[in-house]
């Protein structure tokens, strides 16, 4: 190693200039910015020397969000039996009396009862403050994994999976099957355990931080302005009756452009289950609706546009609900842009 004596130049300094000394830019052969030949082809050499990372199809897409919104009773076992954190809850029905009746006869072991009132007033959500203390007061944490399931409605089951992802728990499953997918397996292998009784009045304090989730909800605002811009495709989950406006006992009709696609065209109530995908990818096909413009989904309380919402999210689209639904709609909405009855739709 050289030593330098104080006071006393380096040698190495006598015979170059300021410029040589003070100069850290390593001058190299390169070719001015004036020569686009030069630049645009080392441009292109660089980005085809990059390691480009393949972008997820679409199919791998809904094969993700299929296995995150459905959970298989199988699969609970195993979660159940290994000890993962998981918070199963039992979705009420419309008659609280009953369901608690129902609930205290018999239930999935651990599951908690949540019913529509905890969620929703008058088909509006509860503010997520609301919501928060809810949950928590449940057990319920961030990091569990949520599994709702109801007793054969689905429509319950939906519903609180969607309040859920709307107040940003970040895991939460249907229960493929509900209930008596459950005592089915039950009735094979004494695994599927089941509980009597009230749940325990007193869990332990969970820490969910309720957020509030805009890319599962739209208001009328945003709805009315669709009209002019087309963002979103419209989806109508009323029945068949009320969107033409057939229907007798209120003033029944529809969004102008919206298509219809009721709850019975995307779950078989006789066997209890969803129907098959390619089933649905034909429904949503030939509705016009593509995995590549989001959907809105609306009917006359949210519940029926919850189960809407939950098919068109398997399947790999992305859907928004109208809460105000038609009842709003056919209040506040230019008549132009809405179908009642008798009227002609251009």
């Amino acid at each position: 190693m050289q030593k330098w004596s104080v006071g006393v130049r380096p040698k190495e300094y006598e015979t170059k200039t300021v410029e040589d000394v003070y100069n850290t830019v390593e001058e190299v052969d390169t070719k001015e910015y004036e020569d686009p030949d030069y630049f645009y082809d080392e441009l292109g050499r660089v980005r085809r020397t990059e390691k480009r990372i393949p972008r997820p199809s679409i199919e791998s897409n809904i094969l993700l969000k299929r296995s995150e919104m459905e959970i298989t009773p199988n699969h609970l076992l195993t979660l159940l039996i290994t000890k993962r954190k998981i918070c199963i809850l039992e979705a009420a029905s419309g008659d609280e009396s009953k369901s608690r009746d129902a609930f205290s006869v018999d239930h999935i072991e651990s599951a908690r009862l949540i019913f529509h009132s905890n969620m929703s007033h008058a088909g509006v959500p509860v503010h997520p403050l609301q919501f928060q203390r809810f949950a928590r007061s449940q057990g319920i944490d961030n990091d569990c994994h949520v599994v709702v399931y109801d007793r054969g409605q689905m429509i319950w089951s939906a519903y609180t999976v969607w309040i859920f992802k709307l107040f940003g728990h970040q895991k939460v499953s249907l229960l493929s099957g509900g209930y008596l997918g459950w005592k089915t397996h039950q009735a094979r292998s004494g695994q599927y355990k089941t509980d009597q009784g009230d749940a325990p009045s007193k869990p332990r304090q969970g820490d969910f931080l309720a957020s509030w989730n805009d890319s599962v909800i739209i208001t009328y605002d945003d709805v009315l302005l669709n009209t002019e811009i087309d963002n979103f495709d419209v989806v109508d989950a009323q029945t068949k009756d009320e969107f033409l406006g057939t229907a007798q006992g209120a003033l029944y009709g529809h969004i102008k452009g919206a298509r219809n696609i009721p709850v019975d065209a995307v779950y078989d109530w006789a066997v209890g289950q969803w129907k098959a995908a390619d089933h649905l990818k034909g429904l949503f096909n030939n509705n016009a609706l593509s995995l590549r413009k989001p959907v809105i989904i609306y009917c006359s309380t949210s519940l029926r546009s919850s189960m809407i919402w939950w098919a068109l999210t398997r399947s790999g689209y992305n859907g928004k609900i109208y809460f105000g639904g038609w009842p709003e709609w056919v209040v506040r909405a230019p008549d132009g842009l809405k179908v009642i009855g008798t009227t002609v739709e251009s």
